[in-house]
């Protein structure tokens, strides 16, 4: 190498050539290289503009090469993306599109995302969900293989990450999988980083991961007819025993299911998977002990011990579309004695008295779980004796949860207060389902929309809100 680049003085290019093969191969920047070679940053921009580079200053350059080739020096840089890869994650970040998709007429959660990250951090349903969740499990034995869940949509994790604590703290010695059906990356991003902590507490458990539609999820398989094919499996077993070394493994992922993870406008531009994908991740030395539990692709034949659908379905959805696409899929893949809980809004709280204020003349459209499970036992025909429903009683049905960082509305702070009725009045929209383009024109209006917040927030003493929920478990002798 030394002699090498003493004989190519005469041929900058050359010499560029190679220097910029051994930034490559370590993964440093060309600035990073000149100021260690030779303290000089702008080495390899000058050489390679045509500057003449000293026969002593090759020889510098030749040795500091060949001492990190041997090991005497330590270079500390990353693996340089391919273009394409670095274009696909850059976009996928920038282009996702849960945000940018904005179907007119209709509504999706996913579209307004920034609304619901300011609902999930201001209020405690996580919390109130997770509490549900542990609940429903104490109640529930474990199969002879372990514990199976399914939890959709996956949103950012913190209500499964609760649920989880609970799981692994009742079953400490009982192997898990959890199945989590997402829709975008950043949903991936936010719970799959959440995690992996699960994985030092409880190390039997085998998670799964899909933006596959419910109907699909279930099964680990593309089925529909819509939106693209070709599916993409990633079976990843993370190494170590410390959550941190499975954070590092796990920013790799990330580039990779990138291209997979955002959304695109599908048939009445509605929003669909870029690509149908599966990630499942484990830990290595617990490879044997769950193999059971890991799903290979083409040869999933799931089921379920548990299910929770948190708000599985739009007010605009059809009563086809529930019953069809959503609950059936999942209650056909449950086991016996396995239960599926339903979560949804009740539309009778202080949030939809704001919006029936705003838009007196609307239809909210909340459709009652008595209608819900009705439809649902017309559609099972027979198969419904194979079943029994719970959430008939508002005793058992109907919880609560509130806002809980609203400070108490005073006129004495003009500043408090118009942070204080946005954020509520961002909560209201998001969980009434309020079409965007309806919210944005109700605030271009006038201050009506502020005035009817804050008459609710007075009249109430703060925002809450309410959800009802219902069950549907399978039979033991079934």
């Amino acid at each position: 190498m030394k002699d090498d680049l003493t004989q190519l003085v005469d041929d900058p290019g050359a010499i560029v050539k190679v220097v910029r093969a051994f930034c490559e191969r370590y993964g440093v920047a060309e600035s990073t290289f000149g100021r260690l070679a030779v303290n000089d940053g702008k080495l390899v921009p000058r050489i390679s503009s045509g500057s003449r580079i000293e026969p002593e200053t090759a020889r510098r350059v030749a040795e500091f090469m060949a001492r990190a080739d041997r090991g005497e020096i330590r270079l500390r840089g990353r693996p340089r993306r391919k273009k394409t890869e670095s274009s696909d994650y850059r976009m996928a970040e920038l282009v996702n599109q849960e945000t940018s998709i904005h179907t007119p007429g209709s509504f999706a959660l996913h579209e307004q995302r920034h609304r619901y990250h300011v609902f999930a951090a201001t209020t405690n349903e996580s919390w109130v969900k997770a509490d549900i969740i542990t609940s429903d499990v104490e109640a529930l034995e474990p199969g002879a293989d372990g514990f199976r869940l399914f939890f959709s949509p996956m949103d950012n994790g913190i209500t499964l990450v609760r649920a989880l604590r609970a799981l692994h703290a009742l079953y400490p010695d009982v192997p898990v999988q959890v199945v989590i059906k997402g829709w975008g990356l950043e949903d991936l991003r936010n719970t799959m980083s959440r995690m992996v902590d699960r994985l030092v507490e409880h190390p039997r458990t085998a998670f799964v991961m899909t933006n596959l539609y419910t109907r699909e999820a279930v099964h680990l398989d593309k089925i529909a007819d819509d939106g693209p094919g070709d599916l993409s499996w990633h079976d990843v077993a993370f190494a170590g025993t410390r959550a941190f070394d499975y954070q590092r493994q796990m920013g790799g992922l990330f580039r990779e299911l990138a291209p997979e993870w955002y959304v695109i406008p599908g048939k009445d531009d509605l929003p669909v998977y870029a690509r149908p994908s599966v990630v499942c991740f484990y830990r290595e030395d617990q490879r044997d002990a769950i193999r059971h539990l890991i799903p290979a692709k083409g040869g999933s034949d799931l089921v379920f011990d548990y299910a929770f659908l948190n708000h599985p379905y739009l007010h605009s959805h059809t009563m086809t579309f529930r019953t069809e696409y959503v609950l059936k899929p999942v209650i056909g893949r449950l086991a016996p004695g396995g239960q599926m809980k339903v979560v949804q809004s009740l539309g009778d709280d202080p949030a939809h008295e704001i919006v029936r204020t705003v838009w007196p003349d609307r239809d909210v459209g909340c459709v009652s779980r008595h209608d819900i499970i009705s439809a649902l036992k017309r559609s099972l025909g027979d198969a419904q004796r194979a079943y029994s429903f719970t959430g008939l009683t508002d005793a058992k049905s109907l919880f609560r949860f509130d806002m809980h960082t609203l400070p108490m509305i005073s006129e004495a702070n003009s500043g408090t207060l118009s942070l204080s009725l946005q954020s509520a009045w961002n909560n209201t929209v998001f969980f009434s389902q309020i079409r965007e383009d309806l919210a944005q024109a109700a605030m271009r209006e006038d201050a009506r929309y502020l005035d009817a917040t804050a008459a609710v927030l007075r009249k109430y003493g703060g925002l809450w809100f309410v959800n009802e929920a219902f069950s549907v478990t399978r039979r033991q002798e079934a």
